[in-house]
């Protein structure tokens, strides 16, 4: 099995919901108040950007209050699948889950940023289908390991730090995957 396999599921729904969006929609808002739809889909594609560069030895440095460059342009989902093809090949180098990544927000061994990364994209799944009202039925197991990372990573460092908000309210009757984006800080409004 390829390490790229691990974020398959991911990867694929997120792709998916890309390429859903239509055009009229880029500059709707999304849950993460920071960014409109143009905004996360950006996020995504720079992200596995540096993903990649990171799983391929390079040094990676964001300025974190330069604005964000349109890596998407007209083409969302050509932009997204050309940015995760680019990180599947990085990731699926021989021994590339062993090592030491080096991240602007720290270093960890290879296998635990994919771990995050399964959490992120589920997160970020959820964020683009609210935004653009497409569907999104996540997997059961999907949604619980996702959870489980969130719980072991998402600290009380995080949440003062801004990288999360404080875990939103949640009615008892959500579903998992709004009660994992609601402990993320995301604001769930269940009928």
């Amino acid at each position: 099995m390829a390490a790229s396999d691990a974020l398959a599921y991911q990867a694929d729904t997120l792709g998916k919901l890309v390429a859903g969006i239509r055009p009229d929609q880029m500059t709707a808002p999304t849950p993460c108040d920071d960014w409109d739809v143009r905004g996360l889909v950006n996020h995504f594609v720079g992200g596995a950007g540096m993903f990649t560069a990171a799983f391929n030895g390079e040094d990676v440095a964001i300025d974190p209050d330069a604005p964000m460059p349109d890596l998407v342009g007209n083409d969302p989902a050509g932009a997204f699948n050309a940015a995760i093809a680019k990180f599947n090949d990085a990731v699926d180098q021989p021994g590339a889950t062993e090592r030491t990544i080096t991240l602007p927000f720290g270093t960890m061994p290879g296998a635990m940023v994919l771990e995050l990364l399964k959490f992120d994209l589920m997160v970020h799944c959820w964020d683009l289908a609210t935004a653009t009202g497409q569907s999104f039925d996540p997997a059961p197991d999907a949604v619980a390991h996702a959870d489980a990372v969130a719980r072991q990573m998402i600290s009380p460092e995080l949440r003062a730090g801004g990288v999360f908000g404080a875990e939103a309210r949640c009615p008892a009757d959500a579903s998992p995957i709004e009660q994992l984006v609601a402990f993320t800080g995301r604001s769930v409004q269940v009928a």
